[in-house]
């Protein structure tokens, strides 16, 4: 089995403080158990299957359910929460890493009581942390994550070490596949990826369908494949459709969740909401924990 922390002990292999985050966290004073927060990472093997709508439209429609969410946005390359948004933030958590700002500095208050921590390369940066430095970052990110009921992670498309770190950390891994065949297969790469970290469950969303129906082949054909090669078969969450006024939203930079609340895809991404609602998280530590111990 895949060892999931080995590409982030590469990235880290020069560092020359490499502390235990248990030991960090006693030492500030944090728990490292699990808190109410349930962690869900959005994920794809390729970019442009509208991975960040995604975040961004689940995001705000499990706080329209009275919810309390941040959307961390890990994407290394492209700020996409940013500029679907249309948010121009002044820091980032790259800011909060290198010790120019706080992260309550860096925390934007975004439409529709959503939360947003605009991320970019500051993510790759945490793994060359020194103890204190480490210390400081963990402090405010623990306190971060038991504030919130959800915490929704955008990743990068790919299938990169910082984007299995996050994957595999998370409550919920959550892979965006579309019925373009280039798409799913990158998508059963990620699943693969997956499970061969250990990971008991995948979950699956069919994107820019045209019914029902195709969602629901997208998540046959896939699963298909994980049966025959890896014996397992992802969780169907749903399929969301293609919708005009998703398009005009991004156009506008206006979430089409809050400006066409009954368009297609806003029923159906308010369904999945619904349905992550009753996810109960199954673990013994905090996310922050677990992911900064890949550090060590």
């Amino acid at each position: 089995m895949i060892d999931q922390a080995q590409g982030l002990r590469t990235l880290v292999a020069q560092t020359v403080l490499r502390p235990r985050v248990a030991e960090v966290m006693d030492e500030v004073g944090l728990s490292p158990f699990s808190t109410g927060c349930t962690t869900i990472a959005v994920t794809s093997g390729k970019g442009g299957v509208g991975k960040t709508n995604i975040s961004i439209n689940l995001a705000l429609a499990l706080a329209r359910m009275n919810k309390k969410v941040v959307l961390f946005d890990a994407d290394l390359g492209l700020a996409n929460v940013n500029i679907l948004l249309g948010i121009n933030p002044r820091w980032t958590l790259l800011d909060v890493v290198e010790g120019r700002a706080v992260l309550g500095e860096i925390l934007i208050q975004g439409p529709g009581n959503l939360s947003i921590v605009p991320a970019g390369s500051g993510v790759e940066r945490m793994a060359n942390l020194d103890s204190i430095a480490l210390m400081k970052l963990l402090r405010s990110l623990t306190v971060l994550e038991e504030s919130c009921d959800y915490l929704i992670f955008d990743t990068s498309a790919g299938i990169s070490n910082m984007v299995k770190a996050f994957v595999n950390t998370a409550d919920m891994p959550l892979v965006v596949a579309t019925p373009e065949p280039s798409s799913m297969a990158d998508a059963y790469a990620a699943v693969k990826m997956i499970y061969n970290s250990g990971k008991a469950e995948v979950n699956l969303i069919s994107n820019m369908v045209k019914d029902e129906e195709e969602g629901f082949a997208v998540f046959n054909k896939l699963s298909l494949l994980t049966r025959r090669f890896l014996n397992r078969t992802p969780k169907y969450l749903g399929a969301l459709p293609s919708d005009r006024h998703l398009i005009a939203g991004v156009r506008s930079q206006n979430p089409v969740l809050l400006s066409q609340a009954n368009a297609p895809f806003s029923r159906s991404v308010t369904r999945l909401a619904h349905r992550l609602l009753g996810h109960t998280p199954e673990r013994d530590s905090t996310f922050f924990h677990r992911l900064f111990d890949l550090f060590r």
